[in-house]
């Protein structure tokens, strides 16, 4: 069971440092950063379409990782626990960033191929609290659902 999620690192709502920390929470979610993932972001330049310098991207990367091994008692399997994902992502509520970070999440969790567990539950957590675009969900929910997956609307912002 993992103590109340305070995080230590809190940086302004939909600051870059904030948007930062949803996709390094992508990046860590399965407790392992494999090389793939980080030759994604390189490729993507995070950092850059965040607004950050490689050296913040690093430290909001190492200041999450040590404010999820605080908050949690045991890391079950590795696996962020579910109160730690809401909090960091709450803290980006501005649809066109939300989109901008879904799709950097996107791009690091599908850079192996893969979408393993904690994966999958930063990716079914962010479709349950952002209202993310029709064509988003398009994307995210086939990949962690199955290709037979029928994409209904969740809301009607977008038509």
């Amino acid at each position: 069971m993992s103590k109340h999620f305070s995080s230590a690192h809190r940086y302004p709502r939909n600051s870059p440092h904030a948007a930062g920390r949803v996709v390094a929470l992508a990046l860590i979610a399965n407790g392992e950063v494999k090389p793939s993932e980080w030759a994604e972001l390189e490729t993507h330049q995070v950092h850059e379409q965040l607004g950050l310098t490689k050296e913040e991207w690093h430290d909001v990367v190492g200041d999450l990782y040590v404010d999820v091994v605080c908050a949690a008692s045991s890391l079950a399997g590795g696996l962020v626990d579910q109160q730690v994902i809401a909090q960091v992502l709450a803290d980006v509520d501005d649809p066109a960033l939300q989109r901008r970070v879904i799709g950097l999440c996107m791009a690091v969790i599908h850079a192996d191929r893969q979408i393993d567990e904690g994966e999958s539950a930063v990716l079914r957590t962010a479709i349950d609290r952002w209202d993310l675009h029709p064509e988003d969900q398009e994307v995210i929910e086939p990949l962690l659902y199955g290709r037979d997956f029928q994409v209904m609307p969740r809301r009607t912002r977008w038509h």
